[in-house]
């Protein structure tokens, strides 16, 4: 590695980690308002947070806005992804364009897309639109992890399976599924941290009686910012990274889906 690309590399680092260091030392800020560098240290703002009645509320809407488009992102972005990849389907490169229309089209164009669909057709009030929403935004992101996996999972597994006998679904189930679970999981977690941090969609989509984490922290933001605002984000970091290192700590993907007898 040469000394450009090693600049570049801690330049990147820093870029990344120096928002995310910040974060996690305002959260245990031991003062009435949120200053960094905090005047004291404490655990003050977690348990405020823990006791604010709308902010935990807030956080369990977003939980399930982020769970229900996991669900949705599944049941509709693998079967498609597959169909795409593997199969002639007619007008491939029409429907694959038509798929990734939600994260080309600019997010606010998308928002008040939704905003006027979901208002006519009487909805709002209710934390599935939101889901349906981030859902569109975000399903490329899925389709492209399983497309990834897809294009290196040797086809010859297949024939072997169907050659020894194994029926389609057979072979699907035990064959083509574990070896795309590396990019369903990849896929899967990303769709899950975009839908529990969604701003925009949620703003013009949310009601004050369903708002999410995100917008209610946005909203306390309109006097001094509480600690317990700051605690919120450390959760957003503590749970990104706890997600990272669960993966990272199986070793490897494929000695954890193909176990040896």
């Amino acid at each position: 590695m040469g000394p450009v690309v090693r600049s570049a590399l801690i330049f990147v680092v820093a870029l990344v980690a120096v928002p995310l260091f910040i974060v996690i030392i305002a959260s245990v800020s031991g003062g009435e308002r949120l200053t960094f560098p905090p005047e004291s240290l404490s655990f003050d703002p977690y348990r405020a947070l823990l006791g604010n009645e709308a902010i935990r509320s807030a956080l369990g809407r977003s939980l399930i806005v982020g769970v229900e488009v996991v669900v949705l992102s599944l049941a509709v972005g693998v079967p498609a992804t597959i169909a795409l990849v593997r199969y002639k389907v007619r007008f491939r490169l029409g429907f694959a364009v038509y798929m990734i229309l939600g994260v080309a089209t600019p997010l606010i164009a998308s928002a008040f897309a939704f905003l006027v669909l979901f208002t006519k057709a009487g909805v709002l009030g209710s934390l599935w639109p939101i889901s349906v929403g981030v859902t569109i935004v975000n399903l490329p992101f899925l389709m492209f992890s399983v497309a990834s996996s897809l294009a290196s999972l040797d086809p010859r597994l297949e024939e072997a399976a169907a050659t020894l006998g194994a029926e389609e679904v057979q072979t699907f189930l035990f064959v083509t599924l574990p070896g795309i679970m590396p990019g369903i999981l990849s896929g899967t977690i990303m769709v899950f941290v975009l839908g529990i941090s969604e701003f925009v969609i949620s703003l013009l989509l949310s009601t004050v009686s369903i708002q999410t984490l995100p917008i209610a922290m946005f909203a306390s933001l309109r006097g001094p910012p509480p600690p317990e605002v700051a605690a919120a984000a450390g959760l957003y970091v503590i749970a990104a990274l706890l997600v990272v290192l669960t993966l990272t700590s199986l070793k490897s993907t494929e000695q954890f889906f193909y176990r040896a007898d």
